[in-house]
């Protein structure tokens, strides 16, 4: 009985871990934020929060005080005053 309950946990396991690549969905990888699941646009910044994809959000980035003047875009985006933000796939 013992067993039974080993292989019943290992094919969970399994079937867990490969059920997306059955489906042709690639997993984030394990311990991955939920935003690298989310799609990035060609900037490299989730598509939905990019002010050069989307300049209607400009005023609102603004409004947070979170824009960088010299450069047109969010301060938490400009990998130009920010290169750290390039080992995020920021460009």
């Amino acid at each position: 009985m013992r067993s039974l309950r080993s292989l019943s946990a290992a094919l969970c396991l399994v079937s867990a871990v490969a059920l997306p690549t059955w489906a042709g969905e690639t997993p984030p990888p394990a311990g991955a934020p939920a935003e690298a699941a989310k799609p990035k646009c060609e900037h490299g910044v989730q598509k939905s929060l990019c002010t050069r994809c989307n300049p209607k959000l400009a005023p609102v980035y603004k409004s947070k005080g979170d824009w960088c003047a010299e450069h047109e875009r969010p301060e938490s985006q400009c990998v130009l005053c920010h290169p750290d933000l390039a080992q995020k796939g920021v460009k």
